[in-house]
């Protein structure tokens, strides 16, 4: 009878097609009552701003109650309606895993890796009750990494929904390091093909960014283990954070090798990666807005702080690279001069603010075109940079006593006390709260104006000197030990991608020689001057500054000519130098 039926545990048995790239999976649940159920998967994954449509692929889905066929009614493009029946049902579907990212699906003859939101379909009404998923047929040489509580070798349980698609998996042949940070067991799994390295290094290295993260908040840390999941492959970057791990893809080389010496720009890109993803278990995944608690991921879930929490992070990774004595003053000092850079060559940040930035994340930032370096600024970045001025403006108003630490803290304190998001202009009100001071009209410019940030005041008062250069646009921004001036170089005004005898535009800035020549984004440079264009960059960087030249290019197929002045490249390359050692190290390492 019906009476006697109980909700029980929600069930998925996943088995690879390893040759087809696909997950067949049966999910199983009982239904107590004589009523439809409604099933459905995310359209986007919580940390990753954008519609995905997971749906999408699914190739196969079909329904059985109680051992008989019943038809599945699909009314949106994630959502599928049973009859109404009771008893014990089963649904098999199969999804299509080719996507070598953090956030979707993958699954070849060598590993493979899923995000629990791309895979997992929910039972609506049934997402508290415990969710166990089995893997009963993966090679017996395949290693399985997550952090979803294990019942088994292959079977693992969660106690709930939201739990359960947040533990991303890898599987396949894994190499595992293990350490401890502040009593806490970390585990880094490396998977894909990659050289030798040095791994004592590397774990030392990882340890004391861990340890000086874990020492900034306020106990306890959000878990009770930690998991770095690390794929390495042929120019791979991204990291997805989740409450007790992280999913990672990197460059193979970027791995430290032997008497390696200072960090090399690639070590230390995969360093601050690990940093970031670290620092988003408090700062995302704990601390959030209040649309995030909790998320609806059928939708966009809109809100305008996305600076306050990717930018922040933005802000720490880095500086716990220098925190951690990862990486000396001076490298930090480069990769902040970077920053300020990259930040400074996008005219969009003089059309958008940051609070806008955030909010359109969803079809701007996540969706960008040959236009958006004109149109949009980076949460991330901009916030970053924000998040630098605050902390500095904070230490140098409070005297010392208050920093951009201390409102992290308390902000993580109030996420243990409650567990209730962070309402809109409610991080800046509590900021104040918790500091004392009046930062309103900071808040006000940084962001909800195109005003350009205080930097250069700021990094005085931590004895750095900021400095904007007309530097040629691939420098990027670097520490100087002196003070430069330099002449004006030339610019084009431009992005391209040299591709042998022709180059092609990609991006076109507004206001640049490029624009004022006519050009337009995927024109085909052929010639510059009458000469075979065989190296742009280094063809133009020898014209005089005035200079009015011709350019031959192909546009949708036809040869066209046109005229071009060469421009000077504006003072927007960031070139940091310490004017006051006591200051910096003051900043760095006396938080």
């Amino acid at each position: 009878t019906l009476a006697n039926y109980t909700i029980a545990m929600i069930n998925y048995k996943i088995t690879p097609n390893f040759l087809s790239h696909e997950w067949h999976i049966t999910l199983s649940f009982t239904q107590p009552n004589d009523s439809e159920t409604e099933i459905s998967l995310p359209n986007w994954v919580p940390g990753s701003y954008l519609i995905r449509d997971f749906a999408r692929h699914i190739t196969h889905i079909s329904a059985r109650c109680n051992g008989k066929a019943q038809p599945l009614t699909q009314t949106s493009k994630n959502h599928w309606q049973t009859p109404a029946l009771s008893g014990a049902w089963e649904i098999y579907y199969t999804v299509y895993a080719f996507d070598l990212s953090v956030r979707g699906s993958f699954l070849s003859t060598e590993r493979g890796f899923f995000d629990g939101a791309c895979l997992f379909l929910k039972v609506h009404g049934q997402e508290e009750q415990p969710h166990q998923v089995e893997f009963p047929t993966l090679p017996h040489t395949w290693q399985i990494a997550t952090t979803l509580p294990q019942i088994s070798a292959t079977i693992f349980q969660t106690a709930s929904y939201a739990e359960l698609i947040d533990h991303p998996v890898e599987t396949g042949i894994i190499e595992f390091l293990d350490f401890e940070a502040q009593g806490i067991s970390h585990r880094i799994a490396l998977s894909g093909i990659y050289p030798d390295f040095d791994r004592a290094r590397f774990l030392a290295d990882i340890q004391k960014i861990c340890e000086t993260e874990l020492a900034m908040f306020p106990s306890p840390a959000p878990f009770t283990e930690y998991l770095f999941l690390l794929h390495l492959g042929d120019n791979l970057y991204g990291g997805l954070e989740h409450i007790s791990s992280t999913a990672l893809l990197a460059d193979r080389h970027s791995l430290p090798s032997y008497n390696m010496g200072e960090a090399d720009k690639a070590y230390t890109e995969l360093l601050g990666l690990f940093s970031h993803e670290y620092f988003h278990a408090w700062n995302v995944k704990s601390i959030k807005p209040a649309v995030f608690a909790p998320y609806n991921l059928d939708q966009e879930n809109y809100t305008e702080q996305l600076w306050a929490f990717e930018g922040i992070t933005s802000y720490y990774d880095d500086l716990f690279l220098a925190r951690s004595k990862t990486i000396s003053p001076e490298a930090y000092l480069t990769l902040l001069a970077q920053s300020i850079t990259r930040v400074q060559q996008t005219q969009g940040r003089l059309k958008q603010t940051l609070a806008q930035s955030s909010f359109s994340a969803w079809d701007k930032f996540y969706k960008q075109d040959e236009n958006s370096p004109n149109a949009i600024v980076s949460y991330y970045q901009k916030g970053a940079l924000a998040a630098l001025c605050l902390d500095l403006i904070i230490r140098e108003k409070s005297q010392g006593k208050y920093t951009l630490d201390s409102v992290m803290q308390q902000h993580y304190r109030d996420w243990c006390n409650t567990h209730q998001g962070i309402p809109e202009k409610h991080w800046q009100s509590r900021c104040q709260e918790i500091t004392g001071l009046d930062l309103e009209t900071f808040f006000q410019t940084a962001l909800y104006s195109t005003e350009d940030l205080p930097l250069a005041e700021c990094l005085q008062s931590v004895g750095i000197k900021l400095d904007f250069i007309p530097l040629p646009r691939q420098h990027g921004g670097a520490f100087a030990t002196e003070p430069q001036s330099v002449a004006p170089a030339n610019d084009l005004g431009a992005r391209f991608k040299q591709n042998g005898d022709h180059a092609i535009l990609t991006h076109v800035f507004n206001g640049g020689s490029a624009e004022n020549a006519g050009l337009c984004p995927q024109d085909k440079i052929i010639a510059l001057g009458g000469y075979a264009c065989n190296d742009l960059a280094a063809q133009w960087s020898k014209l005089p500054i005035g200079t009015r030249t011709t350019i031959h290019f192909f546009r949708q197929g036809l040869l066209r000519e046109t005229s071009i002045t060469v421009q000077a490249a504006e003072a927007n390359t960031a070139l940091l130098h310490i004017t006051d050692r006591q200051k910096l190290e003051n900043w760095l390492y006396n938080h």
